[in-house]
């Protein structure tokens, strides 16, 4: 099985809080709560893992007593990963999902910055993980104020392996975008706004590939129409509806099964056909990145492909 090695730096012990209905302001008692390990790097190797064609290992930073619950979480889920360990804690994330309005609020702990020595070891793990791997992620916001320095070092280090590299990120990315190599920048709209400054998500996806050697750009919209273009093309993609349980790691799940299709020899386009329905599957379970491969297959057959003039 082809392997990959995911850089998710900003972990979290995410609690998720389930409500009839949830009254800002009021004293609200959750009907159920799920804690489990998480943070887009965590949730890319259990998408991964749940996909079946890909084997992801995370590098990631961990510390104090919640990096400790992540740590033991991830062993009994049976998802390989390698710590950096930190002198500050790992945060907590607590998800509030009211189930009447189908609602989610998200409040999320301050992550702590890491340490020039810190950076150092995580970098050192990624990069000895590099030389047995098909591909490499970068996968969420840095915690803190920690140097952008990480990513464009990890980039570097996916080229000297010659590694398709998937990027999950859009703050401080310019030079690693810019030193080119086999780079599939994977965002939101947002996101993608943000980065280049331009409206419009086919406009945005052209300015991508006017200012940088990318291979290609997979942008998602929630529940809106997703895109994705190769340089020379780009394709729109209708989803289909779901009901929706909780819409936490559907990003996460659509990167871990895109770069999953990718290694295994995948074109982009029917690559993130697949990646979307993952992500649509992903709505159906309370878990960020939980899904089956049967639910991620048959609606990835819904999703409806349109080329964009």
């Amino acid at each position: 099985m082809k392997k990959i090695i995911a850089m998710g730096p900003n972990p979290a012990w995410q609690k998720s809080l389930f409500f009839d209905e949830f009254q800002p302001g009021e004293v609200n008692r959750a009907e159920r709560m799920d804690a489990y390990a998480a943070g887009k790097g965590v949730n890319f190797c259990r998408a991964a893992r749940g996909f079946g064609a890909a084997e992801a290992i995370l590098a990631q930073f961990c510390g104090g007593f919640n990096g400790s619950l992540l740590e033991r979480a991830l062993r009994e889920e049976g998802i390989e990963f390698r710590s950096a360990a930190t002198t500050t804690p790992t945060r907590c994330c607590t998800t509030v999902l009211d189930q009447r309005s189908g609602a989610m609020t998200e409040l999320i702990e301050p992550s702590f910055t890491a340490t020039a020595a810190e950076v150092d070891e995580l970098l050192r793990i990624f990069d000895g993980l590099l030389a047995d791997a098909d591909g490499a992620a970068l996968c969420g916001s840095l915690p803190g104020d920690t140097t952008p320095e990480l990513y464009h070092r990890a980039g570097a280090a996916a080229r000297r392996h010659d590694l398709p590299l998937l990027v999950d990120a859009c703050k401080a990315i310019e030079p690693l975008l810019t030193a080119g190599g086999r780079i599939f920048i994977k965002i939101n709209r947002a996101e993608l706004a943000a980065l280049t400054g331009v409206s419009g998500i086919c406009n945005g996806i052209r300015t991508l590939f006017a200012r940088f050697p990318i291979a290609g750009a997979a942008i998602t919209d929630g529940a809106g129409a997703a895109f994705a273009g190769d340089g020379r093309r780009i394709v729109r993609y209708t989803l289909p509806e779901v009901e929706v349980v909780s819409p936490l790691g559907c990003g996460d799940s659509a990167s871990a099964v895109l770069l999953s299709e990718i290694v295994n020899g995948e074109e982009l386009f029917t690559a993130f056909r697949a990646a979307l329905g993952a992500a649509c599957a992903n709505c159906l379970s309370a878990r960020s990145g939980d899904f089956t491969r049967a639910d991620a297959d048959r609606l990835a057959a819904a999703i409806v492909m349109t080329a964009q003039e």
